[in-house]
């Protein structure tokens, strides 16, 4: 898993950072709409670069050397600290995140459910603003005292503001985001990313109420934006909330000044993904270059089972080397185990077979994909007496020809 992650990191940055910078510098340029539909050149990268690899199996025909000694041990996988780190984060997270919802949906009841204009919302005494509020059913929410603390114009704004984010399938789509940062929490720019994408979503909502309202109703939506802004918590909520106040200033601003949407520019933008997105896809279909065998073959056992001493052999002092070819699958498990050469012939066969079906590998990962490795060569050396230039877990690279 923690090898996936890493692999996704390069292009995933390049995209990240591109959305952010349409956010940050070319939000008075593109169609309010337009730069909230660029957010999907996230997931099409995602997808793009774990596409299925035509690459061909890695072939190698170096052998690694393992001494078996009587009585030697299983070497049993290292504690892979990266994963549970990343799954310490990604629970902390979800414990989070499912911990504000509960509080949020436990202040919600029938009786405190409202009709007013012919907009259903709910009230609430945890809310701080009005939100657009779950994944699977969402409903519109508000702060107690909405009704007071706004006049009917801006209240059935609001409202509307909020319709218009399930009309565009926002509670899915921050459902996507949440758990797209969720996994991916160790990146920093996911987090800057999330607040970006908040911002273009709040923009496009924003551009579709105001899109035929007059001066005054502008006036008095910027207006309801400042009061809930004020009670808004300033960090990266769960839910988007109406008046995010990291939000509140473009939103200001770009009421004021309406975007002078720039058709170049979001050519350009479109160019840009595309050409990106497409090279990404290209890069994973390419065959993989050459690579030298003694770097292919630094395939490394995360399990290694030692096989069993036959007890014949042992009584009588016998030794020997049994040499074998054998596959790597995608989960890292052994397959198509053959015997190559074995000395004496017949004695540490089968031990050494049933011995390695047991190991697993850490897969090898290429272009987001994990690739089948064939034709590796292991040789077990069986010693009566422990060898002192080896130790049970020593590891030899030689060259032996090709069979």
């Amino acid at each position: 898993m923690t090898d996936w992650l890493v692999q996704q990191q390069g292009v995933l940055s390049i995209a990240l950072i591109f959305t952010i910078c349409c956010e940050k510098f070319l939000s008075r340029k593109l169609n309010a709409a337009f730069a909230y539909q660029l957010w999907f050149l996230i997931p099409f990268t995602l997808i793009a670069n774990n596409l299925p690899s035509t690459s061909l199996p890695f072939v190698s025909q170096s052998v690694s050397r393992y001494i078996i000694n009587v009585g030697s041990t299983a070497e049993m996988p290292a504690l892979n600290v990266l994963l549970i780190l990343w799954t310490v984060g990604v629970a902390g997270i979800v414990m989070f995140v499912s911990y504000h919802y509960y509080i949020l949906y436990q202040s919600l009841t029938h009786e405190n459910s409202h009709n007013v204009l012919n907009q259903q919302f709910y009230t609430s005494s945890v809310a701080t603003t009005p939100m657009l509020f779950g994944f699977i059913k969402p409903r519109i929410i508000v702060p107690l005292g909405f009704t007071e603390q706004f006049n009917s114009k801006q209240q059935s704004m609001i409202l509307e503001h909020e319709r218009v984010h399930f009309m565009h399938r926002d509670h899915l789509w921050n459902l996507l985001a949440l758990t797209f940062a969720t996994v991916f929490w160790f990146n920093p720019l996911v987090w800057v990313a999330l607040r970006s994408f908040r911002i273009n979503q709040e923009l496009a909502c924003d551009a579709k109420v105001l899109e035929y309202k007059s001066q005054v109703d502008k006036i008095d939506y910027a207006s309801a934006l400042v009061q809930c802004a004020e009670y808004s918590p300033s960090n990266i909520t769960p839910y988007p909330t109406f008046g995010e106040k990291s939000t509140m200033i473009k939103r200001i601003n770009l009421i004021k000044q309406p975007v002078s949407s720039s058709r170049a520019i979001s050519i350009a933008a479109i160019l840009l993904g595309s050409i990106f997105t497409t090279h990404t896809v290209l890069a994973n279909l390419a065959p993989p270059s050459s690579t030298h065998n003694s770097e292919i073959n630094l395939a490394t056992p995360i399990m290694r089972v030692n096989p069993e001493y036959p007890k014949d052999a042992a009584e009588k002092g016998v030794e020997g080397s049994v040499i074998l070819e054998f596959d790597i699958t995608k989960k890292g498990s052994t397959d198509n185990i053959k015997v190559i050469e074995s000395f004496p012939k017949g004695t540490f066969d089968s031990s050494a077979v049933d011995a390695l079906k047991q190991w697993e590998y850490k897969p090898r990962i290429q272009g987001g994909q994990a690739q089948r490795q064939t034709a590796l060569l292991v040789q077990l050396d069986f010693r009566v007496e422990k060898e002192k230039s080896h130790s049970s877990t020593d590891v030899e690279k030689i060259k032996i020809p090709a069979h």
